[in-house]
């Protein structure tokens, strides 16, 4: 049987139809997903991840937000000798008496003073120091001594003449010690300003002298410290001071300046107290 063009023309067409609707319902798994988009009032655009997603499951590519990590660790001082992160420097103070024996025929004198400054490491303190030195002289003859009541044996002196001097140094010093032992032994020196105030008078000719003088002065000393309590120590040490203080002065008659100049130069010994290390 014979069939016509027509025929096979409308058989063709039912063919595409079906295979057009299998297709529709079943498709490619090579074809690209597609969903809706989803809005999000949460994450913002610019932190969402990338997401690139391939329907055949060859390729997922999906990027993470950056995540970061903090550590607390408690500071630990360091130590002082090691390192510029340690304990504040420890202040400290001294209070001392002595004497000092100038060079030449003068008498010795009594001293007494204050130190104080700091520890900057534990063998080196840095600090300032002020010092105050008085001397007496008296000149006197015996006018008369006779027995007084009881035996006793009275003298009467007539005073010639009289002077006082009056030392003050102000330095500011440096001091290395050799660290906590049952004697510690430690060496300074110190630089600065002395200002020495003379005075006398002599009772037979009338004739008064003030003088101040001035001038740049420096010490040496060494010697040791016993600890009797964890902060405090009693010390004893010599020392060396070495000045030539001057003023200028006008003659009255002339007008010419002149200058005098006392030297100050000496030896002595401090014994103290200090306290706060």
């Amino acid at each position: 049987m014979k069939i016509g063009i027509a025929t096979w023309i409308a058989l063709a067409g039912c063919v595409s139809a079906s295979a057009a609707t299998a297709s529709a319902s079943n498709p490619s798994p090579l074809a690209l997903e597609w969903a809706p988009p989803v809005e999000s009032s949460v994450t913002p655009e610019s932190s969402r991840p990338s997401d690139l997603a391939f329907a055949s499951g060859i390729i997922v590519s999906r990027s993470a937000p950056p995540t970061y990590a903090t550590r607390w660790r408690p500071r630990t001082p360091r130590d002082p000798h090691h390192g510029s992160v340690g304990p504040r420097p420890e202040s400290f103070s001294q209070i001392h008496m002595g004497f000092m024996d100038p060079d030449g025929p003068e008498d010795s004198d009594f001293l007494i003073g204050f130190r104080g400054g700091v520890a900057v490491e534990r063998p080196l303190q840095i600090g300032a120091q002020v010092d105050w030195h008085h001397r007496g002289n008296t000149a006197s003859t015996v006018v008369s001594q006779g027995p007084g009541p009881g035996g006793t044996v009275i003298v009467t002196h007539s005073e010639l003449a009289r002077s006082t001097s009056d030392l003050v140094p102000i330095f500011g010093f440096l001091q290395i010690n050799a660290g906590d032992r049952p004697v510690i032994p430690y060496f300074g020196g110190g630089a600065g300003f002395e200002i020495l105030h003379l005075s006398a008078s002599n009772f037979q000719t009338g004739e008064q002298f003030e003088g101040t003088f001035s001038g740049f002065g420096w010490q040496l000393w060494g010697g040791v410290a016993i600890p009797f309590t964890g902060r405090a120590r009693v010390n004893s040490e010599v020392f060396i001071n070495g000045a030539d203080l001057s003023r200028d002065v006008v003659d009255p008659s002339s007008g010419q300046v002149y200058r005098e100049t006392v030297n100050m130069d000496g030896v002595g010994a401090r014994f103290g107290l200090a306290w706060g290390f």
